[in-house]
């Protein structure tokens, strides 16, 4: 496959996780259109797989618009070397939210190999509000980090 396939119609690009940020953006760039990340500093450097275990730093806030989606799919390997395929299909069509395993989780889960990412026109008006005042990303509460733990024993994660 080639590194990075751009489905124009759909607004996804199609990238292998060990493509940078910024060389995503680059051919984006040549077509009229963005990932709309901010690639400040050493971020546009990263691969996409390392980019979404951090969290997807310089991303679009997910309640700027929570109805669009920055991963709308994704192929990987689990600890086990078991696969894993989310189709790129809108979030709220596709059953449990299998990309949470993914941004955010430093590739403990999901080692991922191709992402779909959406896209934006360069051009096109985007919905930006002010954020909360709250914290978007509070620790884990007791409760919460069991959870993590049991599904990455599952998983046999590191």
């Amino acid at each position: 496959m080639t590194r990075i396939v751009l489905h124009e119609v759909d607004l996804l690009v199609e990238v292998e996780g060990s493509v940078t940020l910024a060389e995503v953006e680059a051919e984006l760039a040549r077509r009229g259109l963005t990932l709309d990340v901010d690639l400040e500093g050493a971020r546009g450097a990263l691969g996409v797989r390392a980019w979404l275990g951090r969290g997807a730093p310089g991303a679009r806030g997910a309640f700027v618009d929570p109805a669009d989606h920055l991963l709308a799919g994704l192929e990987g390997a689990l600890p086990d070397g078991s696969r894993l395929v989310v189709r790129p299909e809108p979030r709220r069509a596709v059953g449990p939210d299998l990309v949470a395993l993914v941004t955010g989780a430093g590739e403990r889960f999901v080692e991922v190999e191709r992402a779909w990412l959406r896209v934006f026109r360069a051009s096109a008006p985007r919905p930006s509000l002010p954020l909360p005042s709250f914290d978007l990303d509070p620790p884990l509460e007791p409760a919460e980090a069991a959870l993590v733990e049991a599904i990455a024993r599952e998983l046999g994660a590191r």
